[in-house]
């Protein structure tokens, strides 16, 4: 592993491993570090991808990795940032599984998000078959069932309407030990057609592929073929707020049109950032932090020794963009 770099990539997801493409294609000294849990790990298929749709996701980030490897400049490792400190001016140091240390000019961030799953009887065997939590990313396979939502919390209502695309009938299952529904959430559930069961559910039936229904605690049956969830989702963003990154209200970092955050030399794309969490758009995000990233080092060698940090014009403010190069 480089002791220095121009570039660390945390998450070798879509985001992260477009961004790191990006910086070998510039010729710049890029680490990758994951931690090698991607979000879409258990799914069967991913979606919507132009020229590669329908595929296995881990197919798909082989087929990535096995890209970005063709490029000498960008290392690839397997492990977890467990510290992250520094600046622009300075450098920045992260310290790998609790022990290697690395410096970098520049980071990009994009370690996504970690999703709080149901704790129910069956859901390992079906999650990614028959079970999911995104309703963009498998509405379209699911189109004409009878969908069930799970989750906790005022989202839930929202999330559920966004299945009537595609399901021929929604239910909400709720969870009692979390947040009950108010009074308009539920006529506007009722002015849809959404149906609302109080749980809590306990177990998947059926078999994975071919599930059922869902048990509620009661022992009843709610009929359903697919299931869709949605309890809390947390971006890792930790790294991010230790160095001073600006987080929205819901945790995610806060970027400009180019991926840079509020901190100088900081970028961050995927799923931990405000948008639509969809592959593509991680992947797009990534190339645009991988060439950000890139193009703020131009001019500086690309050593072990740092480069200088970027131009004023590249920091972050509101209502400002960075000028393209």
């Amino acid at each position: 592993m480089p002791s220095s770099v121009d570039a660390l990539v945390i998450g070798a997801g879509p985001a992260g491993l477009s961004a790191a493409l990006w910086l070998g294609r510039y010729q710049r000294a890029t680490l990758v570090v994951d931690a090698g849990e991607p979000r879409n790990r258990h799914a069967d298929l991913a979606h919507g991808i132009p020229g590669r749709d329908p595929v296995a996701p881990g197919e798909l980030l082989a087929a990535m990795r096995a890209e970005v490897e063709r490029y000498p400049e960008v290392c690839l490792r397997p492990g977890t940032v467990t510290d992250l400190r520094g600046d622009c001016e300075s450098g920045f140091t992260a310290v790998i599984d609790g022990s290697d240390r690395v410096t970098a000019a520049r980071v990009v961030l994009a370690s996504g998000v970690s999703d709080q799953l149901p704790q129910l009887e069956g859901f390992e065997e079906h999650y990614g078959t028959d079970v999911h939590h995104c309703p963009a990313c498998d509405g379209y396979e699911i189109r004409g069932q009878d969908v069930i939502v799970l989750g906790s919390g005022d989202q839930v209502p929202a999330f559920a309407s966004e299945l009537l695309d595609w399901a021929g009938t929604v239910r909400i299952i709720t969870d009692t030990t979390g947040p009950a529904f108010d009074a308009g959430q539920r006529r506007a559930l009722d002015e849809h057609g959404i149906e609302v069961v109080d749980g809590p559910a306990t177990a998947l039936v059926g078999e994975p592929g071919a599930l059922t229904g869902v048990r509620l605690e009661n022992g009843t049956c709610v009929p359903g073929t697919s299931v869709f969830f949605s309890y809390a989702h947390r971006p890792a963003h930790q790294l991010a707020a230790g160095l001073g990154c600006e987080l929205d209200d819901d945790g995610q970092i806060v970027v400009n049109g180019f991926q840079l955050t509020s901190v100088d030399g900081v970028y961050a794309a995927g799923d931990l950032t405000p948008g639509l969490q969809l592959v593509i758009i991680a992947m797009g995000q990534g190339v645009s932090a991988g060439v950000a990233c890139a193009t703020s080092l131009r001019g500086r060698g690309t050593t072990e020794a740092r480069p200088d940090p970027a131009p004023p014009t590249r920091r972050f403010a509101a209502g400002h963009q960075p000028a393209a190069r």
